[in-house]
């Protein structure tokens, strides 16, 4: 199905999966960046739990566009523009968004577990994680090296 298509008769609904997917993780990150200590929360964010349940939204996104012959038509070849007119359709950055979700939270989750067992809380490189990802390992890491050498 040609882009414009797509983006003509779907945009409230592009729109609405768009903000449904950027705030599907919220309740987990505010747990973990607001109330680290408690005990239901200690229980529940494990990556093993968590990261399978949001993958089943990624399935179903996946299975309903394909069902609607919505998936872009995969070009052969690697190269940058490949790669770009694939970002570009609306359905693949979703399912790209999706998956940056997903790995966003993960990445975040372990970092919640570490600083749990070592005793502290983290909630900057918590907040930075949820909204740059891999950069707040370099804080969380600086941290972690600083309360070793500490003592702590």
């Amino acid at each position: 199905m040609p882009i414009w298509l797509i983006e003509l008769f779907g945009a409230r609904d592009l729109n609405n999966a768009f903000l449904f997917l950027a705030l599907m993780t919220a309740p987990l990150w505010i747990a973990m960046i607001a109330f680290p200590r408690m005990r239901y929360l200690r229980q529940v964010a494990q990556p093993w739990v968590v990261i399978p349940l949001y993958s089943v939204v990624l399935a179903v996104m996946l299975w309903k566009s394909y069902e609607a012959g919505m998936l872009p038509r995969w070009t052969p070849g690697v190269s940058y523009d490949a790669a770009q007119s694939l970002a570009r359709h609306p359905i693949a950055f979703l399912v790209l968004f999706c998956n940056l979700q997903i790995i966003n939270l993960f990445v975040g989750m372990m970092m919640y577990q570490k600083a749990i067992r070592s005793g502290f809380n983290a909630p900057i490189e918590l907040t930075l994680c949820w909204f740059l990802g891999a950069l707040s390992l370099i804080p969380f890491g600086l941290r972690l090296i600083l309360r070793r050498q500490a003592g702590l």
